[in-house]
Formats: C-alpha cells, sequence, structure tokens
C-alpha cells in the first residue's frame, strides 16, 4: 500500500488558522474541499465498489451498541434485519439513544485482518499518520492528541443517529471528524449532521456535501437527522476522533 496514492490527502490550500479560530469560538466547522480532488474521488469509488458496509445498529437490547460484519448481514433472514431496525426505532422513539447505520469498522477491521489489501487499511494509517495528526493538533489546540479511528459508514433510507455529546472519558476523544463523501445529495434527503443546544433547539446543521470536512470538539451534541426511505443510498463518509489515548 506504500506505493499507492495518497487518499488522507488534505487540500494544501486549506487555512489552518481560520479553521482553528471557527473551532476556538464555536466549537464546530464545516471545511469545503477538504482533499485533494483525487483524493476524494478515489475514496467515493471505493465506499460505492469495494467496500462491504455491516450494519451499526443500537437500541431496545443492545443500548450499547453491536456491529453486524457484512458476511452475517447477507446471511441474515429478513425477519432478523428486521428485528434489529426495529429494535432501534423502539428506543429512539422512547427518547433513548439509538442508532441505524451501514457501517465499515476501519480499526477492528485493519486488526483483524477482515479484507488483507483493502484500500481503507491505508486511509486509516494515513489518518494516523504525522501530517493529519498535526494538522488535528493545530486545528483543535489539543497538543496531547496521539492517534485517531475511523469508520466508513452509509446511511440509507430508514437509518438514524439520535442525540448525543461524544463524551466517554475512558477514549480521549477530543476532536470529532465527518469526511463526507456524498455525490449530489438532496436536502429532503435528511442525514445532516445537526447541533443542538440545551433546549433542543438545532443551532447548526450541515449538509453531507462532497468533499467536507466536518470538524468539533468533544463533548458538543449532536445528531444526525433521519434519512426517509425515498433516499437513495448513497451518504457516504468516513467518521471518527482523534484522541489522547
Amino acid at each position: 500500500m506504500s506505493g499507492a496514492p495518497a487518499l488522507f490527502a488534505l487540500n494544501p490550500a486549506l487555512d489552518v488558522p481560520a479553521i482553528a479560530a471557527a473551532l476556538a469560538a464555536n466549537r464546530i466547522v464545516q471545511v469545503e474541499e477538504a482533499l485533494v480532488p483525487a483524493a476524494a474521488e478515489a475514496l467515493w469509488q471505493i465506499l460505492r465498489q469495494q467496500t462491504p458496509f455491516g450494519l451499526a445498529w443500537a437500541g431496545d437490547g443492545q443500548p450499547g451498541g453491536q456491529h453486524v460484519r457484512p458476511e452475517q448481514l447477507r446471511s441474515m433472514a429478513p425477519a432478523q434485519k428486521a428485528a434489529m431496525g426495529n429494535a432501534a426505532a423502539s428506543a429512539a422513539g422512547a427518547g433513548r439513544f439509538a442508532f441505524l447505520y451501514g457501517q465499515y469498522p476501519l480499526v477492528e477491521a485493519y486488526v483483524q485482518q477482515w479484507h488483507p489489501g483493502h484500500p481503507l487499511y491505508q486511509l486509516l494509517e494515513e489518518i494516523n499518520a504525522e501530517p493529519s495528526l498535526a494538522f488535528a493538533r493545530a486545528v483543535s489546540g489539543h497538543d496531547d492528541i496521539i492517534r485517531a479511528d475511523a469508520q466508513a459508514t452509509l446511511y440509507a433510507g430508514g437509518h438514524f443517529l439520535t442525540e448525543h455529546d461524544d463524551l466517554v472519558a475512558h477514549e480521549g476523544r477530543r476532536l470529532a471528524y465527518v469526511l463526507n463523501l456524498a455525490r449530489d445529495w438532496k436536502p429532503d434527503w435528511g442525514g445532516y449532521l445537526n447541533f443542538l443546544d440545551a433546549a433542543g433547539n438545532i443551532t447548526a446543521g450541515f449538509m453531507p456535501r462532497f468533499n467536507t470536512l466536518n470538524l468539533f470538539l468533544v463533548p458538543m451534541r449532536h445528531q444526525v437527522s433521519h434519512v426517509p426511505p425515498f433516499a437513495p443510498p448513497g451518504r457516504y463518509a468516513i467518521t471518527g476522533w482523534f484522541r489522547n489515548l
């Protein structure tokens, strides 16, 4: 993989001081044209054509969340799949934390070598390389950031992520990131990253526009809005946290 073109190739034209100032002032920022165009295009193709998505869900019976691997998902009966969706919806309807979306967990897949040579393993290495970590330290002001995790996500009809703040003390999450790779997404298709105040008002909503990088400091109340059944299955993203542990 060392000879392959870079995938997490940050745009050299990014205004790092301006991004840092926005994060310091607002705790959130959306960065347009985050990667060089060739890297964004390559990642989009990898997610569309080469990534076997499983399912991440949390709800009644699994409040802490569970990942169903791609091969497990393919072998499940329709009733089993429906049960996971119903459990997530039941928890969300009762006001409890819940989520449902397509997922390929990069750290787990990389360590266990689910698919040896998969190009997303290179992406994980690059996100954990010094240039990316230095960028995260510079924009966040957290000089103690030492590593990052990542997951590939795919939100399709019926998928969602309810309100939460990402704070898990023992995981050392400092800076959350969402690298959006959805082509020609429409507002009516949902899947927005929304930030909320203490009263539940949406203070900012970020469209999952192609090659935008959403950054926010942890903790921050947020959610991903429900994707309606008529939306096409194209809300791809790479998400995770830069950490100090």
